[in-house]
């Protein structure tokens, strides 16, 4: 993997790690189901331009958009309004990279190497270092309803390495197009009051909201897109372990949340793994650039 395609990964990481903050912060503002309804509705607008038919592969693309967007905030926002503890719903959405790679694995027939298996688990040891906590064996029902988006998620995932000639931005917009109404619905049944909470947001308020549309919806699941075109899913997945990383210390630096000894273990766990996987990689690219020179 190139190393610019690498930051960026990390810089999606980075993204996905302050949303969690961003958006404990925006249901204060919004019921859950019309903040993510909002929110979509953002990213159809900017992905307008973008947005057409693609010849042979729209029914690949609406159960990708299902799963990536209707089905998987649905879960996740309800997930997310249940919760007590925050730190469950980050360790359990981190659940996506071992059923994805798992799915790769038995589905695109994408060899999960041992090198980066066992980075893979010291990577998710770090993880559970980071967020393990006795109060998230309380909130099972949260859990449970988490895990399923996740499942989504990992599917979605799986099925988008299937695309052929879909571009980024038009798989965002309709991914977009199939959530708004699954989401708007949700919201018109079991909420009310919406015209009311958007005339009371005020600029923090659609500040999250912007954040999740622009930079975790377009920056994010876009640089995700973008990465899975071009590189296998057992490459790009194990990036995304660091996200509880970014999102502990986004709840640091806006909640006055203490660094502790055990943060920093996991922390250092995880970019272990990392690096065991990525490095790996690199040694085996140089070692055939050797071979093919004179």
């Amino acid at each position: 993997m190139p190393v610019h395609h690498l930051l960026f990964a990390f810089v999606v990481s980075i993204v996905w790690g302050v949303n969690f903050v961003v958006m404990k912060i925006g249901l204060d503002y919004m019921s859950p189901f019309l903040f993510v309804t909002v929110r979509f509705t953002i990213v159809l607008m900017l992905m307008l331009p973008w947005l057409h038919l693609v010849k042979g592969q729209m029914k690949l693309i609406i159960g990708v958009a299902l799963c990536l967007g209707g089905i998987h905030f649905t879960f996740v926002i309800m997930g997310l309004d249940l919760v007590e503890n925050i730190t469950s719903i980050i360790i359990i959405v981190q659940m996506h990279v071992p059923l994805t790679l798992i799915m790769a694995h038995f589905f695109l027939k994408e060899k999960l190497s041992y090198w980066r298996s066992s980075g893979i688990v010291v990577a998710f040891l770090g993880i559970l270092i980071i967020s393990f906590d006795p109060a998230i064996l309380s909130e099972r029902i949260a859990i449970v309803i988490v895990f399923i988006a996740t499942l989504f998620y990992s599917t979605g995932a799986v099925l988008m390495r299937r695309l052929q000639d879909v571009g980024v931005f038009n798989m965002q917009g309709w991914t977009a197009v199939v959530a708004i109404p699954i989401l708007l619905s949700l919201s018109l049944y079991t909420e009310s009051g919406q015209l009311d909470q958007i005339r009371a947001m005020d600029l923090t308020g659609w500040s999250t909201v912007f954040y999740t549309a622009v930079l975790s919806s377009v920056v994010g699941y876009g640089g995700m897109n973008f990465l899975l075109k071009h590189h296998p899913v057992t490459l790009i997945a194990p990036i995304f372990l660091s996200t509880p990383i970014f999102a502990t210390v986004a709840a640091v630096v806006v909640f006055d949340e203490a660094l502790t000894g055990r943060f920093l273990a996991g922390a250092s766990l995880t970019l272990l793994g990392l690096a065991v996987i990525h490095l790996r990689d690199w040694w085996k690219k140089r070692q055939v650039v050797e071979e093919l020179l004179p």
